[in-house]
């Protein structure tokens, strides 16, 4: 696990070697490389992480934000932009078994209780027609969704994807982006996404004039959980149900309560080393909610093939 001042060092590290990478020798006041290249690249654009993107620019990763305040989060993760006629917005994405081994349980589902409909409903229908969701918010209900994280399966994979605002205006580029892939799919999958992640979207797509319609068919896991384990835990918060269901623990994790304020700060000066563990903890989300789907869809067993993910393989 590395703490704040370890994660900022390592980091900090990562963010000067770019900056003097992108100057030419003997010039200390020179502006960025114009190729955008990142440090140790051929200069050519990467390849995008998947076909499935639609409209991505995989020239985004490794180039300077606007305004040359900061080399922003895209030199340190894999992936582009999606972009439309009215704007752009950082899509990072990476496949799941780049950050744990492959469970023989992953894209399965086992038989759901007689009783839970909705888990009857996706099992019958198959994990691949699911939309995983969960969102970072600047915490109030007027402040932006700046990160969306995604994931689904796609036969033999999960792939996870994350949109992310940049600044305040790519926030309408982000509601299209996940309106855009919610239209993909029968199923949404959250974690107390009726009471929060669809009304906060669709709050929002109201502020931007961007519809957001998400599948009909909302399973969110946090009543089927309750009803299932209320009598043998203390409560049913998804950190909780990570433990004790899950089996697994996190590492390098950075508290939900801290999101809004690292983003702000973001937003203000532009550094990244503290905002790299949100994207971390958001992604950490969506993984377990696809665990404790498949234990709700299990015997009444905790899992055992769960363990410990660190920042470091983040």
């Amino acid at each position: 696990m590395l703490n704040d001042e370890r994660l900022k060092a390592r980091l900090g590290e990562l963010a000067r070697g770019r900056r003097a990478a992108e100057r030419p020798a003997g010039d200390a006041t020179a502006g960025p490389n114009p190729s955008g290249a990142a440090e140790g690249s051929t200069g050519e654009a990467p390849a995008a992480p998947s076909e499935e993107y639609g409209h991505l620019d995989p020239r985004a990763r490794g180039t300077r934000r606007s305004g040359g305040e900061g080399i922003g989060v895209e030199a340190f993760l894999p992936g582009g932009e999606w972009r439309d006629e009215r704007g752009a917005v950082f899509v990072h994405e990476r496949l799941r078994s780049e950050i744990e081994r492959r469970g023989a349980h992953w894209g399965r589902l086992g038989e759901p209780p007689e009783k839970e409909a909705d888990l009857r409903a996706l099992s019958t229908a198959g994990l691949g027609r699911a939309l995983f969701l969960d969102l970072e918010t600047g915490g109030l209900a007027s402040s932006p969704v700046f990160l969306a994280g995604t994931m689904h399966w796609n036969g033999e994979d999960f792939v996870l994807r994350q949109y992310f605002a940049r600044h305040y205006g790519e926030e309408a580029a982000l509601l299209r982006a996940v309106a855009a892939q919610a239209r993909e799919f029968d199923f949404l999958v959250t974690f107390n996404g009726k009471s929060y992640d669809a009304p906060f979207l669709a709050g929002r797509g109201v502020v931007h004039g961007v519809p957001i319609a998400l599948p009909l068919q909302h399973l969110d896991l946090l009543h089927p959980a309750r009803r299932r384990w209320k009598e043998r835990l203390a409560d049913c918060r998804l950190t909780s149900l990570e433990l004790h269901v899950c089996r697994r623990r996190r590492s390098g994790d950075v508290p939900g309560e801290e999101v809004p304020g690292l983003y702000h700060d973001y937003v203000r000066n532009g550094d990244p080393y503290r905002l790299i563990p949100v994207f971390h903890h958001n992604m950490l989300d969506v993984i377990t909610m696809a665990e404790i789907l498949g234990a709700l869809c299990s015997a009444d067993a905790p899992l055992k093939h769960g363990r410990t993910l660190s920042f470091e393989e983040f």
